[in-house]
């Protein structure tokens, strides 16, 4: 996994400290300068193990001994395991070998609306007349209805059809939003916030406003930048926010835009035949 989306939860962390998992209890010796910890001659590289050292202490950990120690054997454990995978011939099984070739091209594919919009900030110009045209669609406010709503967007028609039959089957919405979602929102579960109807994309908003509470849609809905499954959490009568409050809503509405613009320019631009 490449150091910049290297990440571990303290969940995680803390496993292994249950484990009892230590050095001690395999084969030790010093590593090589700038490796954080070798397992058979394959090397842990130290840039990686800052970086998710930097990543646990961004969401509330304390850098300390304990952490660094913790998420060490982690990475260890990891790394015995995969080698394992490949020694068993694992990595020859078709199904590894289809798994792992969908989870590249979500990775791939994150990492490219993420350089985007990186080079393409959202200015605060931008943010202030996105907000003012999301009022200027609300209509009669006293009438409005906020529905609050989770989303997952996959490549394929086919993704969004397994997704929907793992949801059926009980499975967590914002678990596989964060796992298997192309979307910004991913990080958050899946979860876009209180929005409108007309803060979303039509095709999102025709089918949110017919969904019960709790409830996810039975079909993909087809846009130009995906396939989404959208659940709808609660409903409430619509107030209207000031831009601080709407600002992480009218963000991703623009970030949606702008992901959806840029693929069509590539898509545009390639040779496709069907």
């Amino acid at each position: 996994m490449h150091p910049v989306r290297a990440q571990f939860s303290l969940l995680a962390v803390l496993l292994v400290l249950a484990l009892g998992f230590t050095q001690a209890s395999a084969q030790t010796g010093s590593a090589p300068s700038g490796v954080t910890a070798t397992v058979n001659g394959k090397a842990i590289d130290a840039k990686t193990f800052e970086q998710i050292i930097k990543n646990n202490v961004a969401n509330g950990a304390q850098d300390t001994d304990q952490l660094r120690a913790a998420v060490k054997d982690e990475l260890i454990a990891r790394q015995v395991m995969v080698q394992e995978f490949s020694k068993l011939g694992l990595d020859k099984n078709p199904d590894a070998i289809a798994g792992l070739s969908y989870v590249r091209e979500n990775f791939l594919i994150d990492f490219l609306l993420r350089n985007h919009e990186q080079k393409h900030p959202l200015t605060e110009e931008m943010i202030k007349a996105e907000y003012e045209r999301q009022l200027g669609l609300i209509g009669e406010p006293s009438e409005a209805q906020q529905y609050l709503t989770r989303l997952i967007v996959v490549p394929s028609e086919g993704a969004a059809k397994g997704v929907i039959a793992e949801l059926k089957k009980g499975a967590d919405f914002a678990k596989i939003a964060s796992v298997q979602s192309v979307d910004a929102s991913k990080k958050n579960g899946g979860e876009l916030g209180w929005v409108l109807p007309a803060q979303v994309l039509p095709a999102i908003g025709t089918v949110m406003v017919n969904l019960k509470e709790g409830s996810f849609s039975a079909l993909p809905i087809q846009t130009p930048y995906g396939w989404y499954v959208i659940k709808v959490e609660e409903k409430r009568p619509f107030k209207i926010p000031s831009l601080e409050d709407s600002r992480a809503v009218v963000i991703q509405t623009l970030q949606q835009v702008q992901r959806q613009s840029y693929v069509q320019e590539l898509i545009k631009n390639a040779k496709i035949s069907k």
